[in-house]
């Protein structure tokens, strides 16, 4: 019985965690909202109002009203604050995907799919070769200089680009990377060769890895692809997250991209601020992604049934995975670009988390 108080318990703080997180995530730097008319209101409480109170999330489908083409699916859309603390809370076991949101743990449980080489790691302060052999400071040095070009990723728990950092023994001699490893803040750390990415995605932004984002959702005995969008940077950044600046499109079924890419406050262009025209690109090897998310997915189905996973296109035009977010994902990007994340199994959707009995 006391197992029992403690789980629910637990689970209840999870949620609480998750609902003021979500607050937090509502746009704040002049979003593109278009104001809800009285029957859009009527429309999304009649919706909802069999699953949960949605006047404290008006905001967010006032957000979405603004991007959204088919105005009858907007009550359709998810907010964060409704996805973050039901949906990815019901879905997702925190404690297990804690555990193995880890970077380092990569080439274990994906050992046969393409990923950037691993150079060096650091677990719990402890540096390691590729192999998981402890290894000096002078060895650690070794691998990387004669990697010529590596990029160190905090390898738990990290978000939005924070944590990544280039080196390049071309411009940084070996007793400044010394330095930066002595000191670096965190204690889990994985370090990679530098990824070369294909001349498509060169020719949008040459300066980041311009990467494919992929949600998918294990329901109904199958492996559903939710949504897909190709993250890019912008402006000489070297990462391609929306928080630290970079912009969003979506990709349909064959690689295609859509009209508008849009960043994370919904401002949108119809091209690249250096140049491609959205609409005009396809994205080589995307079919090839949502193919090995179905032969992945089932690995980590007793951690979450919602994965999303990011890929790069390296030059001969096959996926490498980059990463994979077990929770926290985020919806926000995704629904800007391809509208309601769930699509034609919204309701299925949110009967069996509202209407399940759990």
């Amino acid at each position: 019985m006391r197992d029992r108080f403690v789980r629910f318990y637990t689970d209840d703080l999870v949620r609480i965690s998750r609902r003021r997180r979500a607050r937090q995530i509502f746009p704040r730097k002049s979003p593109q909202s278009l104001p809800l008319t009285p029957q859009q209101r009527q429309e999304i409480s009649s919706f909802w109002k069999q699953y949960r109170n949605m006047d404290k999330e008006m905001r967010w489908f006032a957000f979405y009203n603004a991007s959204c083409e088919d105005k009858a699916r907007l009550k359709y859309y998810i907010p964060d604050g409704v996805y973050f603390s039901d949906i990815d809370a019901e879905w997702t076991d925190p404690r297990r995907s804690d555990d193995l949101d880890d970077k380092n743990l990569y080439d274990l449980y994906f050992h046969d799919v393409r990923m950037p080489r691993t150079v060096m790691r650091k677990i719990n302060g402890f540096l390691l070769d590729k192999d998981y052999h402890v290894i000096s400071m002078e060895q650690a040095l070794d691998l990387c200089q004669a990697a010529g070009a590596v990029v160190c990723k905090e390898a738990r728990l990290s978000q939005g680009g924070h944590g990544v950092t280039f080196f390049d023994f071309s411009k940084h001699s070996r007793e400044e990377f010394r330095h930066w490893l002595a000191n670096v803040p965190y204690d889990n750390l994985n370090v990679q060769e530098v990824i070369r990415q294909h001349e498509s995605l060169n020719k949008i932004h040459a300066d980041s890895i311009n990467s494919v984002r992929i949600i998918s959702f294990m329901f109904d005995g199958q492996v559903h692809i939710l949504s897909s969008i190709l993250r890019m940077g912008r402006d000489g950044a070297t990462v391609d997250n929306a928080s630290m600046g970079g912009i969003m499109c979506g990709i349909k079924e064959g690689g295609q991209l859509g009209q508008y890419a849009y960043d994370e406050n919904g401002n949108r262009w119809a091209q690249h601020p250096q140049g491609t025209i959205f609409k005009d690109t396809r994205i080589v090897g995307h079919d090839r992604c949502c193919q090995l998310i179905g032969e992945l997915a089932g690995r980590l189905c007793t951690t979450t049934r919602l994965i999303s996973w990011d890929f790069a296109i390296g030059e001969d035009g096959e996926p490498i995975l980059i990463e994979v977010n077990l929770t926290y994902g985020g919806v926000v990007i995704h629904q800007l670009c391809n509208g309601p994340i769930f699509g034609d199994l919204t309701e299925r959707v949110l009967n069996e988390i509202y209407k399940s009995g759990k």
